[in-house]
Order: C-alpha cells, then structure tokens, then sequence
C-alpha cells in the first residue's frame, strides 16, 4: 500500500514527537486534520503484532455530531475510503483494516464521538483504547482532555501483547485567549504535553496582506494564496487573525463588542419608497421590545427605523409598524430575528411570529418569514455584523441613521461585553436592538468558522 503524502515542517516535528498529548494548532486549511488522520495511520501501522495482527484501537472526537459526519470522517474517507468501513449507529464506528508487506494485518478499530458538553465526558468512561483524535479540540471542553488521558494505555491489552505506544492527538484553529489549550500551550506547559504552531497563511504588512513564504500547505490548494486572499473581504478582523493569521483570539482585547462602528457608518438616508421591500428584525425581549427597520441598496444595508416600546407584546409593535408604514401596503416585509418567537406553534398556539404575520397581512402587507427555528451561536452572529460594520479590509456596508435609531447607534457604539467573557453582552435597554441586527446578518449573511465561507444574501 503506497500513501502519497508528505508533511510540511512544523506537521513533521508534530509526527516525531513522544509526547504523551501533543497539539497541533494553525490556519483554516493548514493541513492539520490530515496530520492527524496520517498519524493514526502511521502508529496503527507501527502497532508491534499478536498472532500476525497489528491491533489498535481509536477514539475520534469532534464537537457536534453534524461536524463529525461533515468534516472529521470525510476527511478520513477522503484518504481511507477503501480501507475502512464506517458503520453509522450509536455510535458511529469503523475498522480500518489493510496488509502490509511484512504478512500482518493491521487491525485499527475507530469510535466517532461528538462530545460538545462537559456532562458527554460518560461517553468516554468505558472505553479502553490506543489513542484519542481530539478535532477541533478548543471547541471541547477540558474535561473531554482530562478524561481521554485515562483511557488511552489501555488497548491492546497485556494478554493480546500490549501497545507500542499510546497516547492522545489534537488539533485546532486559535483559540480564545481564556481557552484552557492557551493556558496549557503557552502558560502551564504541563510535562509530557507537546504544542506545535504552524506559521500563518498571510501577514499583514504596512495595512496590507501579503503571502507568509513560509506558510505551510500552500501547495495543496489549487489555488494557491489565493485560498486565503479569497476569504479576507466581508470578514472581521478578528477573524481574520485567527483563522488565517493564526493568531490567539483576542490578544488586545477591548470591552466594546462593535468595536468598528463609528461616524464612519453613520448616514442620513431615510427609508426610501423606490427600493420596494422592508426588512424588519426584532429581538422579543419584553423591556424594551426592540426591532429595527432596514433596507438594503447597491449591497449596502441601512438602519433607517426602530420601534422600541416599553413593557409591550408583539402584537403592540405589529400594529406600530401598520400604522407607520401604512402608505407602503403593497411592500414585501422580510421578517428576521429571536427563534424564541415561533415558541407555540407546535401547540396550536399563536407565535409572536404569526400574530405579526396576521396582522401585517389583514393590513395588506406581504409577508415573508426568514426566521430560523433555532439562533445561531452569539459569537457567530456578533461577527457576521462586525464584518458588515467594518470587514478586515476597511470596507463598510452597515449604515445607521444616528437622528431616526437612536437605540441602534446608542447600543452599538457602546454595548460592552461581561467581564471575563469574550462573546457575552452586558444586559442593558440598548443591547436588544443590537442583537436583533445580528439576528439579521447572521441569516444573510453568516460566516462559517471553519470554511470561511460567506453565503450569499438575496439583496
């Protein structure tokens, strides 16, 4: 069997290592999870023999059990198709099985987990195994870690002939500076632990990336840099620091969560007749009920409206909006924001979503509901408007009226987050309606974590 596969410098002295745990952290598109599926290969392959068989066994963990099916086993499969058979119960397993040139047979049983929560670490408690794959480790919980280390050195057992060697694989993008790999990679460094970093993708010179000549699996893309210069327009900067930059998230941190937004993206347009379409995005929180007015122009999206009401219900911010835009009858409404409002549906009962809905249609109106059943992470959301607020290129495409939105323009000048955290806001009247704009962009707008990609909106 021939693998063509070779590893860039830093994934080398990643696959030398003794280390007992080892982690593996760089780019979006660095290479790292094929490290580890060749690794597992590689000390499969190097299990010493009993009876002519090389066994191992291997726990792989993602976060989500969609990740895992999406993006950790099709990256297996992608090298392993014909060598391994995946069985998809619960959990979902497989045997990667092949011969090698000496007569034996290796034998590497695979468990694929998704443990996101630090109650999953159970499913790990009666597992003996060779070694762990943590993927995507720093979105795991260190319990995950901490259990994993004690139930590898137990597969093969001494009657089978024992292990040649055990141990525990990770990788991830930068994490958080309060994540528990930073304070193990950079601050306790226990013994026995190895962390490797690769070099950024791009580096940001004089305001301007250029190619990082010693970036590592360039060649790989077809595309070459441009796999990163692609993906920098319409994002953050923070993104772009740690996804492409390699850099641990906020490294100079600040308090306020929209940090970009300033005059820069203030305007004095008004709703405009002439664009056909409202876009209406609410949060239900009770005091103040907030929701925003938009329209989107030439790819520019303008805050022209908010209806903030005080100990109000949906239905009292329905009939403010028919009697503000009552000369606008014929428009489509686009409705975004909280997934909470559809809660009753599933009852017979009416959502805040449908008396809305029946209430703008009994005035004429058109409807369109473009709200999710569930709400994205608030990291991800806050980042979606942050790139539209100010991308990492400078570029601006959120505009707010400051006269006509005074709680938009309050809120995102001066929304801060809790202390001690990285994406929790401070609860105060102004973060409603700052939260139902992320609502919006982060359904027209979302940025995928991992890929980096930006779908598309409609406008």
């Amino acid at each position: 069997m021939i693998i063509n596969y070779k590893a860039a410098d830093t994934i080398s002295d990643f696959h030398l290592s003794t280390a007992f745990v080892r982690g593996l952290r760089g780019p979006i598109g660095s290479g790292k999870s094929v490290a580890c599926c060749l690794e597992i290969f590689g000390k499969a392959s190097q299990q010493k023999p009993f009876g002519n068989i090389r066994r191992s066994r291997w726990a792989i963990v993602r976060n989500t059990y969609g990740e895992l099916k999406v993006t950790t086993i099709r990256t297996w499969l992608d090298w392993f198709d014909g060598l391994t058979t995946i069985t998809y119960s619960h959990p979902i397993s497989g045997m990667f099985k092949f011969p090698i040139g000496d007569g034996t047979m290796v034998e590497c049983e695979l468990i694929f987990l998704a443990l996101d929560k630090p109650k999953d670490v159970k499913k790990l408690k009666s597992l003996e195994l060779t070694g762990v794959w943590l993927n995507e480790a720093s979105e795991l919980p260190e319990s995950i870690l901490r259990m994993a280390t004690g139930r590898v050195n137990r597969f093969p057992a001494k009657r089978q002939g024992g292990f040649s060697w055990s141990g525990i694989i990770m990788d991830t993008n930068s994490p958080d500076v309060d994540n528990w790999w930073y304070r193990l990679a950079e601050e306790e460094r226990p013994s026995n632990y190895e962390f490797f970093s690769q070099p950024p993708a791009l580096l940001l010179k004089n305001k301007e990336y250029v190619p990082n000549v010693d970036a590592e699996n360039i060649e790989n893309h077809p595309i070459g840099y441009d796999y990163y210069f692609k993906q920098i327009p319409g994002k953050p900067k923070e993104w772009v620091d740690v996804f492409i930059l390699n850099k641990y998230g906020n490294s100079e941190p600040t308090l306020r969560v929209y940090a970009d937004y300033s005059i820069e993206n203030h305007t004095s347009k008004i709703f405009s007749p002439d664009l056909g379409h409202i876009i209406w995005t609410h949060d239900f929180n009770f005091t103040p009920l907030s929701s925003a007015i938009l329209q989107v122009d030439d790819g520019n999206i303008y805050v022209v409206d908010e209806i903030i009401l005080k100990s109000a219900v949906a239905k009292q911010a329905a009939y403010e909006f028919c009697e503000r835009y009552k000369e606008y009858k014929s428009f489509m409404v686009y409705i975004y924001g909280d997934a909470s409002g559809h809660v009753g549906e599933k009852h017979g009962h009416a959502s805040d979503y449908m008396e809305i809905s029946n209430i703008l249609k009994k005035e004429g109106f058109r409807v369109r509901m473009k709200v999710p059943r569930s709400n994205g992470a608030i990291k991800d959301g806050q980042n979606s408007l942050r790139a539209k607020i100010c991308d990492a290129l400078g570029n601006r495409s959120f505009f707010v009226n400051p006269q006509r939105c005074k709680y938009v323009d309050r809120g995102l000048s001066t929304l801060q987050l809790k202390e001690g955290s990285t994406f929790q806001e401070e609860d105060t009247d102004f973060q409603h309606i700052t939260t139902a704009l992320r609502y919006y962009t982060n359904v027209e707008f979302p940025i995928n974590p991992r890929t980096g990609q930006i779908s598309q909106s409609r406008w």
